[in-house]
């Protein structure tokens, strides 16, 4: 009889090869699985240093998030993150001493960073900024109002699913297109912002629509309580950025 080899003896058999094979494939797959997620970097901008502070300091007591930038300055951000991208930008809407601020501003992140989230965080009117965020690019709102507990979880909806915008109803993030603020006018109310919107005054447009002046300062005046607008610079503000035909 013909000696078996010592190699010959040591090779395994195609069903232990199989097995080692499988061990390994677990093995590697439960060491994947064992690495901490990678962090989530995020941008902060409020014009309000104690806010970008204390929302910065929030972020990176949670797990899971690195906050890159902690601005005040629009002009700033815009640089920092041509120099350093991050993943989710935390927008305040409103940035009255600025060059920049609400639907310009996002409009400007979003065309030179298509590719991040952007969050807008602000404790203005949600009934014009909600909307006027989305259309400008944003994938979330969240109001100063609700706190930064629902923030973490907002970062991360919006990162893993930039397809949708995410906002807070009844205390719980969820997942919503934004309607219009106008879409609580009459036919009527909003007959009458457009013509505002083109330049018109109350007297040409009750002649434009043979109206009385006093049906079209009713209708005019309604419109601006419904959308809480408080005088006409912030009524030409909304038209000019906001409203929607």
């Amino acid at each position: 009889m013909k000696p078996v080899s010592e190699s010959a003896s040591q090779a395994p058999s195609p069903h232990d090869a199989s097995v080692l094979q499988s061990h390994y494939a677990g093995a590697r797959r439960h060491l994947l699985l064992s690495r901490p997620p990678p962090l989530i970097r995020v941008a902060v901008l409020d014009d309000h240093p104690v806010v970008a502070l204390g929302v910065g300091a929030y972020l990176e007591s949670c797990p899971g998030f690195q906050v890159i930038h902690r601005e005040t300055s629009a002009r700033e951000l815009l640089e920092k993150l041509a120099q350093s991208a991050c993943d989710v930008a935390l927008i305040d809407f409103y940035l009255p001493l600025e060059p920049w601020d609400g639907v310009n501003y996002l409009r400007r992140v979003r065309r030179y960073h298509p590719n991040m989230a952007i969050i807008t965080f602000t404790a203005g009117n949600r009934l014009e900024t909600e909307y006027a965020a989305y259309r400008a690019g944003a994938n979330g709102y969240l109001a100063k109002q609700s706190g930064m507990v629902l923030l973490p979880d907002m970062i991360r909806g919006v990162v893993s699913s930039m397809g949708q915008f995410l906002t807070v109803q009844e205390g719980k993030i969820r997942s919503a297109l934004p309607s219009p603020p106008h879409a609580l006018l009459t036919t009527s109310e909003v007959e009458i912002l457009r013509h505002i919107r083109q330049g018109l005054s109350v007297t040409q447009i009750a002649d434009r629509l043979v109206r009385s002046k006093k049906t079209v300062s009713t209708h005019k005046r309604r419109a601006m309580r419904k959308l809480q607008l408080s005088d006409d610079l912030s009524l030409a503000l909304y038209l000019r950025d906001k409203f929607a035909e």
